[in-house]
């Protein structure tokens, strides 16, 4: 079983996490001000899970509309 990281601090989540995208600081502290991702704080620092992170992007998710 490979050791993967449970938690990722903001920065790292800035420059991009396994496969999802880049999510710039600025926009991480935004959705946690809205309270639209869910974070740990360990002492001044926010740290997510990857689960979190593909969650909030799973329910952001926008379908194209279907034309005929």
């Amino acid at each position: 079983m490979k050791n993967e990281k449970k938690y990722y601090t903001t920065e790292e989540v800035a420059q991009g996490v396994g496969d999802l995208p880049p999510i710039k600081k600025t926009t991480l502290r935004n959705l946690r001000s809205a309270r639209k991702i869910k974070y740990s704080k360990l002492g001044n620092e926010c740290v997510y899970k990857i689960e979190w992170i593909e969650e909030y992007l799973n329910n952001n998710t926008v379908e194209p509309i279907k034309t005929a």
